[in-house]
C-alpha cells in the first residue's frame, strides 16, 4: 500500500505558507510515496512540482491538481496540470475535469463554512477524513454520504505549511506511477491513517489566512 497526502497546499494558494521544494522534502522525510498538490484555483504549484521532483525529492510521485471554487463549493481535480477557472457550476467544473482526464474528489463536504458542498453527481471519490477539523462530525458526515452513494473514501492533510504533509494519509493499492495511482483511487482500492491537526496551528492558520485577506481588502480600497 502506497502512502499518499491528497490535499496539499503551496505558497501558490493564498493561503499557503509553505514553498513546494520545502513541502517535496517534508513529504519525502516523512516517507511518503506521494503527495498531490491542490492550491486553490491554480495548478501552478503542481506544475512546479513536476518540474524540480527528481532533483528535490527523489522518487517521490507527485499528483499535480488544484481544489477549484465552483459556485457550489469547493472539488478537488487531481491529475490535470491546466487551470480550471473558477465560478462555475459544478457540473461545468466536473466537464472540464473529464475533458483534462482528471479525477474529481470532494473535499470536506457538507461544511458550508469551509465551502464543502453536498456530493454531486459524478464525483470519483469523497474526502471522509480532513486533518483540519477540530470536531469529528464533518468528517463522520462525510464517511457516512460516501458509503450511502458507494464511493472511494480518500483523506487528505488540507496542510497549508510543510511541516503538517502527511497528518492525513491515504493508503493506495497500486503500482508507483500517477497513471496508476489515480485509476486505484477511482476502483476504490483506498484506505486511510489519519491524525488531527494541532488546534494551536490551526488556529495560526485560519489567522494567517484572516491577516492576508484583510492585507488584500486595504490595498483594493486604497487604489
Amino acid at each position: 500500500m502506497l502512502r499518499f497526502d491528497l490535499h496539499v497546499h503551496s505558497n501558490f494558494s493564498k493561503d499557503g505558507l509553505s514553498s513546494v521544494e520545502d513541502i517535496l522534502r517534508a513529504a519525502a522525510a516523512k516517507g511518503l510515496a506521494g503527495l498531490a498538490i491542490t492550491d486553490h484555483n491554480t495548478t501552478a504549484g503542481g506544475r512546479r512540482a513536476l518540474e524540480i521532483v527528481d532533483k528535490v525529492a527523489p522518487g517521490l510521485i507527485v499528483i499535480p491538481g488544484e481544489e477549484v471554487s465552483t459556485k457550489q463549493g469547493h472539488l478537488i481535480v487531481l491529475g490535470i496540470t491546466q487551470d480550471i477557472p473558477p465560478g462555475m457550476t459544478v457540473d461545468d467544473t466536473i466537464k472540464e475535469a473529464r475533458r483534462q482526464g482528471g479525477l474529481v474528489v470532494v473535499p470536506h463536504p457538507y461544511n458550508r463554512p469551509r465551502h464543502g458542498m453536498n456530493i454531486p453527481e459524478g464525483a470519483d471519490a469523497v474526502e471522509v477524513y480532513n486533518s483540519r477539523y477540530i470536531l469529528g462530525m464533518h468528517n463522520r458526515m462525510a464517511r457516512r454520504g460516501a458509503k450511502a452513494r458507494k464511493l472511494p473514501e480518500v483523506s487528505g492533510s488540507d496542510a497549508h505549511q510543510a511541516s503538517l504533509v502527511g497528518s492525513a494519509i491515504t493508503l493506495i493499492k497500486a503500482e508507483k506511477n500517477p497513471k496508476a495511482v489515480l485509476e486505484a483511487i477511482k476502483e476504490g482500492k483506498t484506505g486511510i491513517d489519519v491524525r488531527r491537526t494541532p488546534l494551536h496551528i490551526y488556529a495560526l492558520q485560519m489567522a494567517n489566512g484572516w491577516a492576508k485577506k484583510l492585507r488584500a481588502f486595504f490595498i483594493k480600497i486604497s487604489k
